[in-house]
């Protein structure tokens, strides 16, 4: 493996050797954020994810293995390679070590604590629906009905496992499954071998209506607490999350206050959002725009010398309604690329894109922005970056704090580069900043048990979002416990080091970002500060 020590590659091979094997759908998509996104060596159509209560012991005592053998004290020297080579232990090594360490240590205590498994019947529904989609997109023809063969084995798994299961999960379960079933019966007429799963789904749909539940769907503190400091990587507990939070939605509403006193005649800075005008949708409706939106975005970060022309054609981004059969879990905008080393291009997905209706939500006015945090420079950028590393711990390895908070970084960023400006548009990122830090605010009170799910609604709606809408998306959001704050945290981590190191050297600060993966904020620090000592 390329630059990186010779017992630290071996360990890391095995691991992901082991994951594309028992877990072929989870760890091959960026759905899960959990696993790491491994690409498997040759793909085993004919392979579903087993989450039988002996697979996931087995592979938790693996894990608890192979993080045992990375923590082991390290020498200044590694042990020499089979070529009689040796690898000095350089700060590049230490941060390969520490991620994995970190990534095996989540997906562990993912698999054997929070367990997914047992309480979220979606779980099993979006690998269901992704393993199939993965399989249709295969330049195999044979792919979708090798994996058709065994999806009804994964929904009479799920039938065991779901024991716990809160109302509110049950409920999700019961919605998403109307979609599933939709897309599976379509892919029966050419696929026969789905037909069994169509059985197992409806012994799936009617054992989960009969499922005694519980109404607490929130996590216990500590594990809470365990997820947002170590799994979300923000190396800070609940209370001081809680106080970044507050500071950041008094800044955004000072800002906005200043906006809308010296521009808009002291209004309400909702009623100067509304104010802005929408722009023309014209040919292929929202869809359309967006689509060349972000030809636009790329041509300018050309201009900057933040890409070059071979993006364009070698990593294309598509945009694409969120398809029906992920609609209860995916949010109102997203992005999601497979595994490829080089990357072959991504997905932008617009909920609901070809409703007209949309366009009252946001989609339309703010659709610069929006295109600028899910692909240039936002999430395609950084995924695509990622999946060109050569390294290939850092190419697989995702953390929600980094991802998130770079696409949020992005938007800013966007105007630093003078392609947002003026005051129209600095009042959409302002009150995108304060959303997001509202967003985070729900997330802690879901899970602390402060708020319930009208409450939760009714924060949102408070926000700006219409109270259908937020009723829906406060759901989502406990779905992911810690999630929501890796937005506003992580673009604070960000923005604090472009603040020290970025703001002179712009496209200097993207490609030094961009190249090391998606690592810890502090290791990504100590780079940034050994690099700004050549420039």
């Amino acid at each position: 493996m390329p630059g990186v020590p010779h017992s630290l590659a071996s360990i890391s091979s095995e691991l992901f050797k082991t994951l594309a094997r028992v877990f072929p759908v989870t760890s091959a998509s960026d759905e899960f954020h959990e696993f790491p996104q491994v690409l498997p060596e040759k793909p085993q159509w004919d392979r579903w994810d087993c989450f039988s209560i002996d697979h996931v012991e087995d592979i938790s005592r693996k894990l608890f293995h192979w993080e045992n053998q990375l923590a082991l004290p390290v020498t200044d020297t590694e042990p020499p390679d089979p070529t009689g080579e040796t690898c000095r232990s350089t700060l590049a090594d230490r941060i390969d070590r520490t991620h994995l360490i970190n990534a095996i240590r989540i997906l562990r205590e993912h698999l054997a604590i929070v367990r997914k498994w047992e309480r979220q019947p979606t779980f099993y529904l979006t690998i269901a629906s992704i393993g199939m989609a993965e399989a249709l997109a295969a330049p195999d023809p044979a792919a979708p009905h090798d994996r058709a063969i065994g999806i009804a084995a994964l929904f009479d798994q799920a039938t065991k496992n779901l024991l716990h299961v809160p109302a509110l999960f049950k409920d999700l379960g019961l919605e998403m499954v109307v979609g599933v079933g939709n897309y599976l019966r379509r892919l029966s007429k050419s696929i026969p071998e789905l037909i069994p799963a169509l059985s197992a789904l409806d012994r799936f749909v009617s054992t989960l209506r009969q499922l005694p539940v519980s109404r607490r769907f929130h996590l216990p503190a500590e594990l809470f607490d365990r997820i947002i400091r170590f799994h979300m990587n923000t190396g800070m507990g609940v209370e001081t999350i809680d106080h970044y939070l507050d500071l950041e939605i008094q800044a955004t509403q000072q800002l906005l206050d200043h906006i809308i006193t010296s521009e808009f005649n002291g209004i309400s800075w909702e009623a100067a959002y509304q104010q802005i005008p929408l722009p023309e949708i014209g040919a292929g409706g929202l869809l359309g725009l967006y689509k060349r939106q972000v030809d636009e975005l790329a041509a300018h970060l050309l201009d900057m010398k933040i890409l070059n022309s071979e993006w364009e054609v070698t990593c294309p981004v598509q945009v694409k309604p969120v398809p029906g059969f992920l609609s209860a879990t995916r949010t109102a905008s997203s992005y999601s690329i497979p595994p490829g080393h080089p990357p072959t291009g991504g997905t932008f997905f617009i909920y609901n894109a070809n409703d007209p209706a949309e366009a009252e939500r946001g989609y339309q006015r703010e659709y610069r922005i929006l295109s600028a945090h899910e692909t240039y420079p936002g999430h395609h950028l950084l995924d695509s970056c990622r999946w060109r590393l050569e390294n290939p711990i850092r190419r697989v390895i995702e953390q929600p704090l980094f991802y998130e908070g770079w696409a949020c970084f992005a938007e800013e960023l966007m105007y630093h580069t003078g392609y947002l400006k003026g005051t129209n548009d600095l009042l959409m990122l302002t009150r995108r900043g304060f959303w997001r830090a509202i967003r985070g605010k729900v997330d802690l009170g879901l899970q602390r048990g402060t708020m319930n799910l009208e409450t939760a609604a009714k924060t949102l709606h408070q926000a700006g979002l219409a109270l259908p809408q937020a009723r829906m998306v406060v759901r989502k959001y406990a779905l992911n416990p810690g999630y929501q704050l890796c937005y506003t945290i992580g673009y604070q981590k960000l923005r604090d080091l472009f603040n020290k190191y970025g703001r002179q050297r712009l496209p200097w600060f993207v490609h030094s970002v961009l190249s090391q993966g998606e690592i810890h904020f502090k290791d990504l620090a100590a780079v940034l500060k050994e690099s700004s000592k050549t420039q």
